[in-house]
């Protein structure tokens, strides 16, 4: 039987610092632009982050899109993802949503 990961959240107003929201807007803007893949995946997960969906280890594997990404030589694109995503899993985390969004 298959089993399907449980969604996890965190509390983005008490844990995420309005640095961390530039860096995840300035990201989702220069994957917009990106033209050596498709980072529609991992765009919708960055803005789920917003409403504190905790999407950190799905973002971290994105090896295709990370990959590809490295070879078009966008490493500090690479880099900036992977500082998000491990940030965000350092939050304290709840399996119940919080309503963060209202």
């Amino acid at each position: 039987m298959e089993t399907l990961e449980k969604t996890t959240y965190f509390n983005r107003h008490e844990s995420m610092s309005s640095e961390t929201r530039t860096q995840i807007m300035d990201l989702i803007s220069d994957l917009m632009i990106t033209e050596r893949c498709n980072p529609r995946t991992v765009i919708n997960m960055l803005y789920g982050t917003f409403d504190g969906y905790d999407y950190s280890d799905q973002i971290l594997a994105q090896h295709t899109l990370l990959n590809s990404l490295n070879d078009g030589g966008n490493t500090g694109l690479v880099s900036q993802i992977l500082d998000v995503a491990d940030t965000i899993s350092k939050y304290p985390r709840t399996s119940e949503p919080n309503n963060n969004q209202f």
